[in-house]
């Protein structure tokens, strides 16, 4: 055994050094037997870590890429097109003129008939364009969110789509300030009481219908601010109770009519109107399976 202090050599069993009296520092019993502990013998164990919780970012591009997400996309573009063909369908119409100038000049008919149609045309090119502009922005969510490149969540989609849903909303606000202003001026300038609480009724009932309509595009500009501030935030719990569930059952039941109108389409045995209404309750059932999908997505994330 060697001293520490001096390196002196000295006899195995000695407590203190021959040379300059420091205490000798013995190895330890369990140390002597090959330096080797119960526990140091052990293999080291393996730590198990729960895997990391995807960002709201991944979850969201997990909506956005899902099959569901691109077959609402593409029935939301057939849904317009179907739309279109819906407003330039102008057929009873025509009958209708046919009946009223049966008897007067057939060729006031044709050109009341192409003037009825080239309205028809505008208007279904006019009260298209929202739509069409939605879709783009649905196409442009999916395309970022299957970027292979990565990256940072490009929103510019899902700001159209936001964009298209406020000016509605204003529109609506609009709207509803003008019914007001009439049904006021007509209930004060009535002069029997039958006529002014008729005015009055008519202003609760359209204030009843206008509410519901401001509402539920108000919970669908929460649910797209929600879906924007997945793209950045780091959790996402909160970010899903964001995205409203009343847009959810709202879309369920816009899709029940729809199939009930789908089915009354088919006794009065129009094609064009069953294509409408069975394509737009998918549209509608398949937006509210996607919202509520969202939320459990965001619900999941730690």
């Amino acid at each position: 055994m060697f001293c520490q202090r001096c390196g002196a050599q000295n006899p195995d069993n000695a407590n203190f050094c021959q040379g300059c009296g420091s205490p000798l520092n013995k190895p330890s019993q369990e140390n002597s037997a090959g330096n080797y502990t119960y526990q140091s013998a052990l293999p080291n164990p393996t730590v198990y870590s729960e895997p990391a919780p995807e960002s709201p970012s991944a979850a969201l591009r997990k909506v956005a890429t899902s099959g569901l997400f691109r077959f609402t996309a593409f029935a939301f573009c057939t849904l317009i097109l179907s739309n279109i063909l819906v407003l330039l369908d102008t057929s009873f119409m025509w009958g209708a003129f046919t009946e009223i100038f049966r008897n007067i000049d057939p060729n006031m008919v044709n050109e009341a008939s192409g003037y009825l149609g080239s309205i028809n045309l505008f208007s279904a090119i006019i009260s298209s364009i929202p739509g069409i502009l939605i879709a783009v922005g649905l196409w442009m969510t999916y395309a970022t969110a299957a970027s292979k490149k990565g990256g940072r969540f490009n929103t510019a989609g899902l700001t159209m789509i936001k964009v298209i849903y406020t000016i509605e909303l204003v529109a609506v606000c609009i709207l509803l300030a003008i019914c007001m202003v009439a049904l006021l001026i007509a209930s004060i300038t009535s002069t029997s009481s039958e006529d002014a609480m008729l005015a009055f009724m008519s202003v609760l009932v359209i204030d009843v219908i206008f509410a519901v309509v401001i509402f539920w595009l108000a919970m669908i500009i929460k649910s797209l601010n929600a879906a924007k501030r997945a793209a950045t935030e780091e959790h996402g719990k909160r970010t899903g109770k964001n995205a409203s569930a009343f847009v959810g059952v709202v879309c369920y039941i816009g899709g029940a009519i729809n199939i009930l109108s789908a089915i009354f389409s088919i006794m009065s045995l129009s094609i064009v109107s069953f294509c409408n209404c069975a394509i737009g309750a998918a549209v509608q059932i398949c937006f509210g399976v996607l919202i509520f999908r969202f939320r459990k997505e965001m619900k999941r994330l730690k």
